[in-house]
């Protein structure tokens, strides 16, 4: 049993070690996406380092989420199950608007059947950028935060962090990587003459953005510049990294690029996982704390507080998806003045400690499973049997007044 765990482990973070460099990518949006064809810019600048993107649009000018998401065609698409990646953009206006029910009530309508229909694909929204001297239209309809570039451009930013967030998503932050060349070179002209839709160099950003969101490489490693000067080209690919490349977990683009899937819930620092992912029949978790399981449903126990990252692998898709968990329930000290005796340590056959009246205390092996040791109280000690435990390293948990603390002890 332990050589199928390891070696399906292994053989697992082996395929994880090897970049995939295609990927699929179904492009949802209108005219921000369309002019001058962003999709296949982002498809350059893969060939240029050795990636390959092949992908498919629907973008119509003007359309709303609420259009695709009632589109036939649209939904036929999402459900071939191949994609990587379904990009999502609103309609440029709409997230800023002070309303946006319809925004994200479709957006969770679509980002759901993104992920139903596709078990290794997930939602990437298109994070998209405030007009260049705000939307005068509504700032005249009474919306004031609309009346300049940095107000919309800050209820955009965050209508699609929200959309992120609730759908356990990602995003392709193109609205802050033209935020910071505005401010870092205010000369390169990111929009139309309309003051909305991107220049060939506004474009060509957020190609940057897309292929780093999408393959998470180092963008200055791009080598295609298409019409660009090599000094716009560098100066775009360097903002794009500092944004977006170093910052990849601000962006989801760790946490819920989610290819396997699963839910948890948490009692206490007891956590039971549920795996989520269609038609996966093996399985690889690692806890975050040294530990892991090839359980499909499996329940483990942290022993001490702490942020830890779970992951899921399966047979179905070989990427990892990741969740943070909190554990905060477990106090770093016992009361004071309270001192454990802990001996003989190391011990052969049988483990003492002082009897504090503990709420709870419990054994357990490195790997954080617990061992059902036979004890007894007697004369102010608790005694554990320790004859039949195998040679190595053990953990005493004692909880005391709701308040836990974990002592090592080896048996020899």
């Amino acid at each position: 049993m332990k050589s199928y765990i390891f070696s399906f482990a292994f053989l697992l973070l082996g395929f994880l070690s090897t970049a995939q460099t295609t990927k699929n990518v179904f492009f949802i949006g209108n005219s921000y996406t369309s002019v001058n064809n962003l999709p296949f810019l982002i498809s350059q600048m893969a060939t240029s380092v050795g990636n390959e993107l092949t992908y498919e649009s629907h973008v119509p000018g003007g359309s709303t989420f609420q259009q695709h998401a009632n589109n036939p065609e649209v939904l036929q698409t999402i459900n071939e199950g191949i994609w990587d990646y379904v990009v999502l953009q609103q309609q440029s206006q709409m997230p800023a608007f002070p309303n946006a029910t319809s925004t994200l009530s479709y957006a969770q309508e679509l980002a759901t059947t993104i992920k139903e229909a596709n078990p290794c694909g997930n939602a990437m929204f298109y994070m998209t950028w405030g007009r260049k001297y705000g939307d005068s239209v509504n700032c005249a309809n009474g919306v004031s935060y609309l009346c300049t570039y940095e107000g919309m451009d800050d209820k955009l930013y965050e209508r699609y962090m929200q959309m992120t967030d609730e759908n356990e998503a990602v995003v392709s932050p193109v609205g802050k990587v033209w935020r910071t060349i505005r401010e870092a070179f205010p000369d390169i002209e990111l929009y139309q003459a309309d003051d909305s839709h991107p220049s060939y160099t506004g474009s060509m950003a957020a190609a940057y953005t897309f292929h780093t969101a999408i393959y998470k490489t180092d963008p200055t490693l791009i080598t295609f510049n298409g019409a660009l000067t090599s000094t716009v080209a560098q100066q775009l690919k360097q903002i794009v990294k500092e944004v977006v490349f170093d910052e990849l977990d601000q962006w989801k683009l760790d946490v819920n690029d989610v290819t396997s899937q699963f839910a948890y819930s948490l009692n206490n620092a007891t956590v039971s996982f549920v795996n989520q992912t269609e038609n996966a029949t093996q399985f690889f978790w690692d806890f975050g704390d040294g530990n892991t399981s090839t359980n499909e449903n499996p329940v483990h126990t942290y022993l001490n507080n702490g942020t830890y990252t779970v992951q899921l692998i399966t047979d179905v898709c070989t990427s990892p998806v990741a969740k943070i968990i909190e554990i905060e329930t477990l106090s770093t000290d016992l009361p004071e003045l309270v001192e454990l005796k802990l001996y003989p340590n190391p011990t052969t056959n049988v483990l003492f400690i002082n009897d504090l009246n503990f709420d709870n205390y419990a054994v357990f092996d490195v790997n954080g499973k617990k061992i059902p040791l036979s004890s007894s109280r007697e004369n102010g000690y608790i005694q554990f049997d320790t004859q039949s435990l195998p040679i190595g390293m053990y953990l005493l948990k004692v909880t005391l007044q709701n308040q836990s603390k974990v002592y090592r002890f080896i048996k020899k």
